[in-house]
């Protein structure tokens, strides 16, 4: 079972402050800008494009934060293929910031389009979307939760799933505790990170989540920095 810890100082706190949750954000832009996360993560949706014979795809982010992963996936996807991204998280905080940094993005693309939206990720909707991924948004929740977001996710994606997030692991503790004292000066950034390795489910606990969400056939692979990538396709 994962450890769960509750403080008033994480980047999912509600009464988080404005100013420090800004500041934690730009933090976790430069950790996942040296993870090359949206690097993963675009290689994995080209793949699944030309597997299902995509020439245009729709992407969902759930939990997007400042942006950043879904800005990173849509300047490697531009020019590959034709797209757009949709990100949601319920902070407006969050979202308003994701949207000054787009401006200069979108301006770029060539072949596709980002937007985002201030959503709680399990408001009813029937939109639909090819492909609906969170990136170190899992090891937020509960158990129960996170079967209840995979679930959310398996309903509104048409051709996959994908679960990028944390490896449980005492070489991940250290990475996070060095790279997040490198990369940002925020106080929340630096308990934020290591404790979210603390709080991550291992990979078989997030297989058995998915199984538990309906998602039976799926793969899983590591990558660097003690990072695991899930993903599970629809059935054709």
């Amino acid at each position: 079972m994962k450890e769960r810890l509750l403080v008033p100082e994480r980047m999912d706190d509600p009464s988080l402050d404005p100013v420090e949750h800004r500041r934690a954000l730009r933090g976790l832009r430069r950790v996942n800008l040296l993870c090359q996360t949206g690097k993963h993560l675009a290689r994995e949706i080209i793949a699944i494009s030309k597997q299902r014979g995509l020439n245009f795809v729709r992407v969902l982010d759930l939990g997007c934060g400042s942006g950043d992963v879904a800005t990173d996936i849509g300047s490697r996807l531009d020019g590959k293929l034709d797209f757009s991204i949709e990100g949601w998280d319920i902070s407006s905080t969050a979202v308003d910031a994701a949207r000054i940094a787009l401006k200069s993005t979108n301006e770029r693309l060539t072949r596709g389009s980002i937007a985002f939206r201030q959503c709680d990720v399990f408001q009813a909707t029937e939109e639909r979307f090819d492909i609906v991924y969170c990136c170190l948004f899992l090891h937020h929740f509960s158990e129960e939760q996170a079967v209840e977001l995979l679930k959310r996710m398996k309903g509104l994606a048409v051709q996959a799933v994908l679960v990028d997030d944390l490896v449980r692991s005492q070489l991940g503790l250290r990475l996070a505790q060095l790279g997040c004292h490198l990369l940002s000066r925020s106080p929340v950034v630096h308990f934020d990170g290591p404790q979210s390795v603390r709080a991550a489910f291992t990979e078989n606990e997030a297989c058995g989540l998915a199984s538990q969400a309906g998602m039976k056939v799926l793969s899983l692979r590591r990558h660097w920095p003690e990072r695991y990538l899930m993903r599970w396709d629809t059935p054709q």
